[in-house]
């Protein structure tokens, strides 16, 4: 499989045209021999800690994918949601891969490959107050306190889906499930896949995710824009994983099964670092 992946990117890189030249990314990892991917670590199944202190995922899978390939070594940084794509355009890291939507306002900062997969917005609570949740008429009539995630798409729309709630903003995903387990919140707004992981990895608190997802969103992997020859290398290497069936398995790996999840701490590990 390697093999083929380095083949297929050999050969798209022999016949693009001469116009795709080589910027600083490319020299970057050419010179370090190392590709840095920057993500949150805290958003299962994208990217998650286990308790050993690794970072696994679905995104942390194709990072590993890309790196192999190149035969590059792979470093992870773990950061910020909202300081992914600043690190992106400021080359601290080479891409950022952390469940990010494509929208036309982050398009202006940086350039996306993708989509690679998809996701919504959803709901996370106690299962009577998620029960009781039956449109978005509802949501937009809430006084409900809902934590959200700073800089993503689930703070736009808080902000416009529900002008009535109170809004807390969290650095990360962690933050906002303790606010949730304390009562300090009535909500966590979300995507749907985290969401669900929630629901299932703490049923002691008997949460539950609204199963409608609020959006539509189509997420992407965050590169500069300054770079055409990397960009070139990372379209095809989705092109590669696409075709191939790898991605569909990844995919099936990390959203259909849950085995991995006895892999993550529980809460009280990160309640007990905020203290």
């Amino acid at each position: 499989m390697l093999r083929k992946l380095l083949f297929l990117i050999t050969l798209s890189c022999i016949i693009i045209p001469q116009t795709l030249v080589a910027g600083t990314v490319t020299e970057r990892i050419k010179s370090s021999q190392t590709l840095v991917v920057g993500t949150t670590g805290d958003f299962p199944p994208f990217a998650a800690n286990t308790s050993q202190g690794t970072i696994i995922g679905f995104d942390i899978d194709l990072a590993h994918q890309l790196a192999n390939g190149l035969g590059l070594k792979l470093q992870l940084k773990r950061m910020e949601f909202a300081k992914l794509l600043p690190a992106v355009k400021d080359g601290s890291i080479d891409i950022a891969l952390s469940g990010i939507t494509m929208t036309p306002n982050r398009n202006l900062e940086v350039a996306f490959i993708g989509p690679y997969t998809t996701s919504g917005q959803s709901l996370l609570g106690r299962e009577e107050l998620i029960s009781s949740i039956t449109s978005n008429k509802d949501l937009a009539n809430t006084t409900l306190k809902i934590a959200v995630l700073k800089g993503s798409t689930s703070q736009k729309v808080a902000r416009e889906g529900t002008p009535h709630a109170k809004i807390t903003l969290t650095a990360t995903h962690d933050q906002s499930l303790i606010l949730l387990i304390n009562g300090e919140v009535d909500v966590i707004l979300a995507d749907f896949p985290f969401c669900k992981v929630a629901e299932f990895r703490y049923p002691q608190h008997n949460f539950k995710a609204l199963e409608k997802a609020l959006t539509f969103e189509l997420l992407g992997i965050a590169i500069s824009g300054d770079d055409p020859l990397f960009h070139n290398l990372i379209q095809n290497f989705l092109l590669v994983m696409e075709s191939s069936g790898t991605l569909e398995k990844l995919k099936k790996k990390w959203f259909k099964n849950n085995g991995w999840i006895e892999t993550l701490p529980d809460m009280d590990f990160f309640k007990n670092l905020e203290q």
